[in-house]
């Protein structure tokens, strides 16, 4: 009776085997062109890409070297008082403190600092890899600063 039973373990180890080993190879084939499985970690991400420029309240006129920061970036504005910058972070509806400063005294005037906030509703992203990253958006954001007195 005990050889029976042993032999009929066996023979279950065997078939629990073969099917475990066909799901092994199913999984592992599923994945990229080549057999190779993807890594599937960490969480959704998009680009989010804020560019504008900043004028003068007064006079209309671009206004260049203005230090732009929002998040832990910071960019200057050129000669045509044009900007872009860009954060990282969940692909949903988002707000994001964006600051204008003006720190190079009076070679450009001066002007007074501005904070603010930038929105992102309801964003269309382009140019994801249908994995993780689901792309970028940008949006237009141009500021006017007022002169120092």
């Amino acid at each position: 009776m005990k050889k029976i039973q042993i032999k009929w373990l066996k023979a279950y180890n065997v078939i629990i085997g073969v099917i475990l080993g066909a799901l092994g190879f199913t999984v592992s084939s599923c994945g990229t062109d080549y057999g190779t499985p993807l890594a599937e970690y960490g969480t959704p991400s998009a680009d989010f890409i804020v560019q504008g420029k900043v004028t003068d309240n007064q006079t209309n006129q671009p206004i260049k070297d203005i230090q732009v920061k929002m998040g832990w970036n910071k960019v200057f504005t050129n000669a045509n008082g044009k900007y872009e910058i860009s954060i990282g972070d969940f692909p949903k509806n988002q707000i994001f403190p964006i600051s204008f400063q003006d720190i190079d005294g009076d070679l450009n005037g001066s002007y007074m600092d501005l904070d603010t906030i930038v929105e992102f509703k309801d964003s269309k992203f382009t140019g994801g890899d249908k994995n993780w990253y689901k792309g970028k958006t940008t949006k237009e954001f141009d500021i006017q600063l007022n002169p120092k007195e």
